[in-house]
């Protein structure tokens, strides 16, 4: 193999141990109001959103993993809905 190889492959093998270990924090429990797609059309390397009312009636927003934004619907209660997910 030359150089070009051996560096393409260690750019490859650091590139997934970084997406490995990268994860997002949970967001704030309460219900699901809204899905939003910030960058239409989402993709598993665009960011998801979910909204949701808290228990204090106020409003958040915050990034979620493609499988939490597709796990949880509107009108469901965050992170209830994500934990079910299989």
């Amino acid at each position: 193999m030359n150089r070009r190889t051996y560096a393409a492959l260690g750019m490859a093998a650091g590139a997934v141990a970084l997406l490995a270990g990268c994860s997002l924090p949970d967001g704030p429990a309460g219900v699901v109001v809204a899905k939003a797609e910030r960058t239409p059309p989402a993709t598993a390397t665009r960011p998801y959103f979910l909204t949701v009312h808290t228990a204090d009636g106020a409003r958040k927003d915050f990034q979620v993993v493609i499988g939490d934004y597709n796990a949880c619907s509107i009108g469901e209660r965050y992170p209830e809905c994500k934990e079910t997910r299989a």
